[in-house]
């Protein structure tokens, strides 16, 4: 695991999204190789750049390109009444896994239309509602938005900020921070971080403890991480590495609000490593 960590993070750095995102499928399985799936990209890559060089439409024409390849040369599915019903299914956050079964989270499918939005060379944004992205483009100097996941349909400003109400509606909040720009090594961590949560609620600990470990290669300053780790480590019975991580979390974070269940923690541990001793 800590060479896939130093391959993505190097990935990350060369501004290789599409790689990046790939080997997060060493979560699932430490022995996953992402070549097969980086010459499919490639090749569908190459499918969308030919198409588009045939087109005069402009940024048109580069998301008329993009739509074609993802959605109907590779067949991916985005809003349908079945994604409903596997929300919270692992592989729809395994880009690819995404690539083989056709049925994407809107987190994962915004990554794949980032990968070709760059490919194509379109200058973009993804934009982050919650539960929902956008990809931000520019048509002679006015705003448009590409909503990704209701296969590529392009929406005018008007229609984004209706949508951009009723994500805040839904949510019961007035806030504008829940607009929020994302970047590929925020995009990639948005895909750890999912995965994290849907193995820790299906009580699959080395699954999500490698989510957290490559969590914080990414963001080794942030505490919360290395409290989660801590806590997974507990349950795999790393205890002496589990106190290492949870004394740092209390050290770092001494007026947290889960303070005091850490506390108990560290205590049980330090109990076990008593009897142990």
């Amino acid at each position: 695991m800590q060479t896939s960590k130093l391959v993505l993070l190097d990935c990350l750095q060369k501004n290789n999204l599409m790689e990046a995102s790939l080997w997060l499928g060493q979560i699932q399985d430490s022995a996953f190789s992402v070549q097969g799936y980086v010459e499919l990209v490639e090749r569908s890559l190459h499918q969308a750049q030919l198409r588009y060089s045939k087109s005069k439409d402009g940024v048109l024409g580069a998301i008329e390109a993009i739509n074609h390849v993802i959605f109907c040369v590779l067949g991916i599915q985005g809003k349908t009444e079945k994604y409903k019903q596997v929300i919270d299914d692992p592989n729809r956050y395994y880009l690819h896994l995404v690539l083989e079964k056709k049925i994407a989270s809107p987190l994962t499918l915004t990554v794949l239309y980032a990968v070709f939005a760059k490919a194509l060379g379109l200058s973009f944004e993804c934009i982050a509602l919650p539960s929902y992205f956008l990809i931000r483009v520019q048509l002679d100097g006015v705003d448009f938005y590409v909503d990704v996941f209701d296969q590529g349909k392009v929406l005018t400003h008007e229609e984004f900020q209706k949508k951009f109400r009723s994500a805040l509606h839904k949510n019961r909040m007035l806030s504008a921070s829940l607009f929020e720009r994302v970047n590929e090594t925020q995009l990639v961590a948005r895909l750890a971080q999912q995965l994290k949560h849907i193995y820790i609620l299906r009580s699959q600990a080395v699954e999500a403890l490698r989510a957290v470990e490559i969590l914080t290669s990414l963001f080794p300053e942030n505490p919360e991480y290395t409290r989660d780790r801590g806590i997974l480590y507990c349950e795999m019975e790393y205890f002496s590495k589990a106190m290492d991580d949870l004394k740092h979390y209390l050290e770092v974070r001494p007026q947290a609000e889960d303070v005091h269940e850490i506390k108990k923690l560290t205590q049980m541990l330090k109990g076990y490593r008593e009897i142990l001793n």
